[in-house]
């Protein structure tokens, strides 16, 4: 083997074997499906099913039967909300979860009235641990909440009512808008109860509100019901629902880029196409190399 060669190869081991480190280290993204810690999705990955996605257009195909979590820490393009209102009115069933995000840009390309506040809910009487984590005990009789008796959130905001809004849970009556998060409640911050979540019909399919997404996260999901809370919120779509969760409109770090580009090239390599052109190939060389050391 010549050097070049020699080097040729050191290169291409080098970069298989950073690309399958990047592959398998973990991330510590909000969110992130390969997230094992805190504030990971691995978990509600695995046990409930979700499947984690970057583009939303291939649901528009058969939106029926499936929901879509996304939760805007993105700011969604004006393509991406008119494909999620396409998504909704087709059939789909969008649970759109926001604290402080941009889930009110949703809202008004769907044309719904309701609204997240913004403003941070604290309880300091009916919560988990500090009143930045309320507990939630008020639902109203439904499918839903069928069998929930508690939920815990997590630095969570609250949805402004508005007309065709069905409220699937509420703060207590203590609990208030922390308008400048000092923790106490001054002159002017409005009191609850408040709603943190709800569902409201948009042509063939619905629209559900949550104001925390944290109850996803790895170390929200078994607190008190929120799993069963969750689960509830899935079978808007239907049993058996397929849930999926946009992946494109969370705050990715640079690591979940790289590992976004190893997945979609590892679909490339996965395709009919070039699967057949590989296998053609490793037959074709050995093929070649014997040839060649037949003609010498």
């Amino acid at each position: 083997m010549g050097p070049r060669s020699f080097l040729a190869t050191v290169a291409v081991l080098t970069l298989l074997l950073v690309a399958l480190t990047l592959w398998v280290y973990p991330s510590r993204t909000d969110f992130a499906a390969s997230n094992p810690y805190w504030n990971g999705f691995r978990v509600a990955s695995q046990q409930l099913g979700i499947r984690s996605v970057v583009s939303l257009r291939f649901l528009l195909g058969q939106p029926r039967g499936t929901a879509l979590i996304v939760i805007p820490y993105v700011s969604p393009s004006p393509s991406d909300r008119e494909t999620i209102k396409q998504y909704v009115n087709a059939g789909g069933v969008l649970i759109l979860m926001d604290d402080f995000g941009f889930g009110n840009a949703v809202l008004e390309r769907l044309g719904v009235g309701a609204r997240f506040s913004g403003q941070l809910l604290v309880d300091p009487l009916f919560n988990f641990k500090s009143r930045r984590l309320p507990r939630i005990a008020e639902f109203p009789a439904g499918p839903v909440s069928e069998g929930v008796r508690g939920l815990i959130l997590n630095r969570a905001t609250v949805i402004s009512e508005a007309d065709g809004l069905r409220v699937l849970a509420r703060s207590s009556p203590v609990s208030f808008l922390d308008a400048n998060e000092n923790g106490q409640r001054d002159a002017g911050e409005e009191g609850g109860p408040f709603a943190v979540a709800a569902i409201v019909p948009a042509r063939a399919g619905y629209l559900v509100l949550v104001s925390d997404p944290s109850m996803l996260l790895n170390s929200m999901l078994g607190l008190a019901d929120n799993r069963r809370f969750l689960q509830g919120l899935f079978r808007v779509a239907g049993d058996g629902a397929l849930v999926y969760l946009d992946e494109a409109h969370l705050a990715g770090a640079p690591l979940d880029v790289v590992k976004d580009g190893l997945n979609r090239f590892r679909g490339f390599l996965a395709s009919p196409l070039v699967a057949f052109a590989a296998s053609t190939a490793g037959l074709a060389l050995p093929l070649a190399l014997l040839w060649r050391s037949t003609r010498r």
